[in-house]
């Protein structure tokens, strides 16, 4: 196994930083994560961590590390296993092009005899072992691989395991059947789904198929290509709501940043919750000041309390506040009564325009309306959703729920856009309605 981390230097001095998780034994890049223009002491901190638990972690020249990973891949497609779903669409698009100007470099690969060494480090489930075994008993052979169990594992851990790689397992399993076998399946379940209740495991295999055709149907060149564009669209100083100033505090002076992080989340808690919100937000004001974020509370509050003023309100707080970023992107996507193309290239138009650092609330915030946009413009196309959700999955700027949220939406917009295919190419009789 070889855990391998490239970063790359902004001008600002943040990084990006890929990771990946190498099996040179038999299963080729296991994992693969990146982080997007961070600052370096981020990645010292997980190679920090990496180090308390066990991991002895040297510096290498590129070329070492470019080698191990392509050997990994090179060896485990032989045997039938592909790279982790993200190095394809995502960090293979990170390393230098494979010429020779990177000097080639012999790394062994598989056990003993250089066959496959399939090691199981107490964390895939009995499903997902037997289908390694499986490929392997089918691409080397009976007797010509190797097997090991690295420890006792927790089953907790090993439960936990088995939920998340669920439809991952679904997917490689799918994989194995012809593309037409995955399309009838597909037809077969959606139309089910017309005339009955489909069963959780239906749901979860729509899920995968779509994930399939989805990226059947697109590059990976294309998908990384947009993916490109996104990142630049999006590059942005992002920072904690207590480092002063920020775009989500603009205006507040003579303050302790925490103070008022604390002060705006209790505000927001006696909103949601309708503890006296209108005396926390009259507080809220006595402390901060008369400043955007104060008329920004009082539209959520109008809001949560479906007041007939909200619309009203966001209107006049639009004008009063031409340049408060969460104000603007409110009103473009509430107020405006425009095609959801030229919305979502107005909240780009504000993004590349906010000259403060933004906090995590605001981005929230954002990406969600942001994704709203993408999912009920019609026009938006295959590759840029998929690009889409591969550069927020990877995005440090969104909470853990905001980020399913927001996967479980384009979700159904690939879905709506593989049924459309399916009524083109005719192999999908017409639906009225999809559940």
């Amino acid at each position: 196994m070889a855990q391998l981390i490239i970063t790359r230097e902004h001008v600002t001095g943040n990084v990006t930083a890929c990771f990946y998780l190498v099996d040179l034994g038999c299963l080729g890049v296991k994992d693969t994560m990146y982080k997007f223009n961070v600052p370096y002491d981020e990645i010292e901190d997980h190679m920090a961590f990496q180090k308390e638990q066990g991991a002895q972690l040297m510096e290498v020249p590129y070329e070492l590390a470019h080698n191990i990973i392509l050997a990994s891949i090179e060896y485990a497609e032989v045997y039938g296993f592909k790279p982790h779903k993200d190095f394809t669409s995502i960090t293979a698009h990170f390393l230098e092009e494979d010429t020779d100007d990177i000097p080639l470099i012999d790394i062994p690969c598989g056990g003993e005899n250089g066959k496959p060494l399939y090691v199981n480090t107490g964390f895939d489930s009995p499903a997902r072992e037997k289908q390694i075994l499986a490929r392997l008993e089918k691409t080397a052979g009976k007797g010509n691989y190797h097997i090991m169990h690295q420890g006792d594992g927790n089953e907790d851990g090993v439960e936990e395991e088995e939920e998340e790689n669920e439809l991952d397992e679904m997917i490689e399993t799918f994989e194995l059947l012809d593309k037409d076998e995955q399309k009838k399946m597909l037809i077969e379940l959606i139309e089910k789904g017309e005339s009955d209740t489909l069963s959780e495991y239906d749901a979860k295999s729509i899920i995968a198929l779509i994930e399939i055709l989805s990226s059947d149907m697109v590059s990976t060149e294309a998908i990384g290509e947009q993916l490109v564009v996104l990142e630049k669209k999006f590059e942005h100083t992002i920072v904690g709501e207590e480092e002063l100033p920020n775009s989500l505090f603009t205006g507040v002076q003579n303050m302790d940043g925490e103070n008022v992080t604390d002060l705006f989340a209790k505000t927001i808690h006696r909103i949601i919750e309708n503890e006296q919100p209108r005396k926390a937000l009259e507080t809220f004001r006595k402390e901060v000041g008369d400043v955007p974020v104060i008329d920004f509370l009082e539209l959520l509050f109008l809001e949560q309390k479906k007041s007939k003023k909200f619309k009203k309100k966001l209107e006049e707080a639009a004008q009063k506040h031409p340049s408060y970023f969460l104000i603007q992107v409110f009103y473009h996507t509430v107020l405006f009564n425009e095609e959801t193309d030229t919305i979502r290239a107005k909240l780009e138009e504000l993004w590349s325009n906010e000259n403060k650092p933004m906090t995590r609330y605001e981005t929230n915030s954002f990406f969600q309306l942001y994704a709203d946009q993408i999912t009920m413009d019609k026009n938006t196309d295959l590759v840029f959703i998929l690009a889409f959700e591969n550069f927020i999955e990877n995005f440090n700027g969104i909470t853990d729920d905001v980020f399913f949220s927001i996967i479980t939406i384009t979700q159904l917009a690939k879905t709506r856009i593989i049924i459309d295919h399916l009524k083109q190419t005719r192999d999908l009789k017409e639906l009225d309605t999809m559940n």
